[in-house]
């Protein structure tokens, strides 16, 4: 895991634009790196629960299968979120199981790489109380890069000030299309990116980094 780049929950919010869509906010240890990742209203639920912020009444299908892991000695040692693919993360959980039992006589523990969707993968490890990982690659593609509570450029290291901000001129819209940011300069993009992420709209945050990046 040394590779791999520890991640924290920053939050749940629900998404401004699409209705039933939430955003998970994930971000690095120092919290200068934050990776917004859209997830359904399930899911969204399932980890608020598990963060103590919902009903502990209601359960959840990631409550069975912790039962269920506990019955037969199973841990989940890590949540790896390896790749992202036409916005799509990909994550694998790592699993711990019982000994391996040759002539009746227990070897060692086993472990096991399963694929799984990313919001029930985070779901499980806040259960679990395991560690969330991500890679460099999928920071420097999705990743929002903060100084002084600010998004940055993390190429030239440059922040846009709240000063700089309203000099602008550029009005903050939380419904944007896909053609609106096209036709944006990437200075009024890098602007309204500030704006999104000051308004904790981390769904047109992570659009706007898509667009950026897309005309690198």
């Amino acid at each position: 895991m040394d590779q791999l780049i520890r991640l924290a929950i920053r939050g749940i919010s629900l998404s401004q634009i699409q209705s039933g869509i939430y955003v998970l906010l994930l971000e690095e240890e120092s919290g200068r790196i934050k990776l917004p990742i859209i997830i359904e209203s399930l899911q969204a639920q399932s980890i608020a629960s598990a963060l103590g912020k919902r009903d502990p009444s209601r359960s959840f299908t990631h409550d069975l299968f912790l039962s269920f892991a506990k019955v037969f000695h199973i841990k989940l040692k890590a949540v790896v979120i390896y790749k992202l693919l036409n916005g799509i993360f990909f994550s694998y959980i790592l699993l711990e199981g019982d000994y391996v039992e040759e002539e009746g006589k227990k070897i060692e523990k086993k472990e096991y790489k399963i694929e799984s969707k990313t919001s029930d993968a985070v779901a499980l490890a806040v259960r679990f109380q395991a560690p969330i990982y991500t890679t460099r690659e999928i920071f420097d593609k999705a990743g929002i890069y903060f100084e002084n509570g600010f998004p940055i450029d993390k190429e030239n290291d440059t922040d846009t000030s709240e000063t700089e901000m309203e000099n602008s001129g550029l009005l903050f819209f939380k419904e944007k299309s896909q053609q609106d940011l096209e036709n944006m300069t990437e200075k009024d993009l890098n602007a309204l990116l500030n704006h999104a992420v000051v308004n904790e709209c981390y769904e047109l945050a992570a659009r706007i980094k898509k667009e950026l990046d897309r005309r690198e």
